[in-house]
């Protein structure tokens, strides 16, 4: 928990305990923004793909074929981000496999928030398109490939609307309240309402 604390994926609360971190509309945008970053300026600093890390690449993009197949959300969205982690990987740097973790576990907090439909086939184009570039050794168009598949994830977020968990409890508060007789309605015997005499405290 601690790790996930210092990750901001959850936050303590004093005497209340672990919560799950909710990220602002603000924060969401920040997140593609540096993974736009990070992940363009990686790929365009690689220089090869060995056979090693094309296989890997090319296993998990059959991983992420099965998982459409068999209708397992759960485990398509872990897949999704993994793929981008399976790329920072073969670069070797640990620094950046750590900081893409971080990003790509927040991606998923914020797309569980904001994200209103999953376009599973279309994330799994997107990597498809950027391993074939890797393939082909051209780096500088994989990078680019990553900018337009994070664009397009970060366009299927509504970040102007969030469905609130306590909607049913808000609304319910919300009623107005019942009409209370005052104390000289309760006392007049002569009103319709009257069930009784107040009893002295």
């Amino acid at each position: 928990m601690m790790r996930l604390e210092t990750r901001g994926i959850v936050h303590v609360s004093p005497r209340r305990g672990w919560f799950v971190v909710e990220p602002s509309a603000e924060e969401a945008i920040a997140v593609y923004e540096a993974r736009r970053v990070i992940e363009a300026g990686l790929l365009r600093s690689m220089r090869v793909l060995t056979d090693e890390g094309r296989e890997a690449l090319d296993a998990h993009l059959n991983e992420e074929k099965s998982a459409m197949a068999a209708g397992d959300r759960q485990r398509l969205t872990y897949l999704m981000g993994d793929f981008h982690i399976r790329i920072a990987e073969l670069s070797g740097n640990a620094i950046i496999v750590d900081i893409l973790r971080d990003l790509t576990a927040r991606t998923i907090l914020i797309s569980m928030l904001y994200q209103s439909e999953f376009h599973a086939a279309q994330s799994h184009d997107g990597h498809c398109r950027i391993f074939e570039a890797m393939q082909a050794g051209d780096f500088a168009r994989a990078a680019e490939l990553s900018i337009e598949h994070l664009d397009e994830v970060e366009m299927g977020l509504d970040l102007t609307t969030r469905p609130d968990p306590l909607s049913e409890l808000r609304s319910s508060l919300s009623l107005p309240p019942k009409t209370v007789p005052s104390v000289s309605q309760l006392s007049d015997p002569k009103n319709h309402n009257f069930k009784g005499a107040i009893k002295p405290c």
